[in-house]
């Protein structure tokens, strides 16, 4: 059997609705925090356990009796390893056989990547078969940057000339779903990446070529973005967050192509570039013009 964790954010939901044509809902269960949130899950016939890694016993009970569980990272809590580490570590004491876990791009410039580093060093510690996927930045929050850029006409963030190798969430989600129903995929490590390098020029260049409007990339400074942030009321922790990550992408730590993708799946993988533009068209001008240019 196998248990998908944070069953009610975009990945988990993402990849439940890969897995409905990959095996029986009678096999499949899900862990979230808040039950009464999932219950359309229910209601296609997927037990909804309740998980909360802060709370390990809930952990090992909702573990009980699955064989594959898919652990996806949480960003909720003041200490995320020790919740991943409070997963992992109930998986061992439910008897669960493999975990696969969504990582990150191997990196420990940001505070995420680390997470992810204690975080892996951890499952191989824990003698389970694993399975690492690696997924590099979202390509959603980069669409999140060109709508910001659209209300100022300057796309200004501190990454110089760096590039990353961004993913759709809707790909991650595949290549979980594979890993998790098939075979071959015992102590493996998966980088999961675009098919394309993204830097922040292209991203000002895509938005002005479906806007029409004119979007420039200015590079900031981290003092300058900081300024800006704390000008518009941001707290001092999300700034240095973003700032540690943009420190990451600045010195292209996230710009490693992978094939992974497609080869799992064995489909072409759309361009980075075409999801955004798409996904900036459906932002702005509805889904069906999205639709019509995919």
């Amino acid at each position: 059997m196998v248990l998908v964790t944070g069953a009610n954010g975009n990945l988990g939901r993402l990849v439940i609705d890969n897995l409905k044509n990959r095996i029986p809902f009678s096999e499949l269960a899900v862990s979230v925090r808040e039950p009464e949130k999932a219950r359309d899950l229910v209601a296609r016939g997927i037990e909804v356990r309740k998980a909360n890694f802060q709370d390990p016993a809930s952990v090992v009970d909702a573990f009980t009796g699955i064989d594959t569980v898919l652990i996806i990272s949480t960003r909720g809590g003041a200490d995320v390893v020790s919740e991943h580490r409070n997963a992992i570590d109930a998986a061992v004491k439910a008897g669960v056989r493999r975990i696969v876990y969504t990582s990150g791009t191997k990196e420990n410039i940001s505070n995420i990547g680390r997470v992810h580093e204690q975080t892996e060093e951890y499952i191989k510690k824990s003698r389970l078969v694993y399975t690492i996927l690696r997924n590099n930045l979202y390509a959603e929050v980069l669409v999140r940057e060109m709508l910001s850029a659209l209300r100022t006409g300057v796309l200004s963030s501190p990454v110089g000339e760096g590039e990353v190798a961004a993913v759709p969430r809707s790909d991650c989600a595949i290549v979980a779903a594979i890993v998790l129903t098939t075979a071959g995929h015992e102590n493996s490590i998966y980088d999961v990446t675009g098919q394309d390098r993204i830097s922040w020029k292209d991203l000002a260049e895509t938005a002005s070529r479906v806007t029409g409007k004119n979007i420039v990339y200015r590079p900031a400074t981290s003092d300058q973005y900081k300024d800006a942030m704390k000008a518009a009321g941001q707290p001092e922790s999300l700034i240095d967050f973003l700032l540690e990550n943009y420190k990451a992408y600045s010195s292209n730590a996230y710009n490693g192509v992978s094939d992974t993708v497609a080869k799992l799946s064995g489909f072409s993988q759309l361009s980075v570039m075409q999801f955004l533009e798409n996904s900036l068209n459906a932002s702005i001008k509805g889904p069906s013009t999205a639709a019509m240019r995919a």
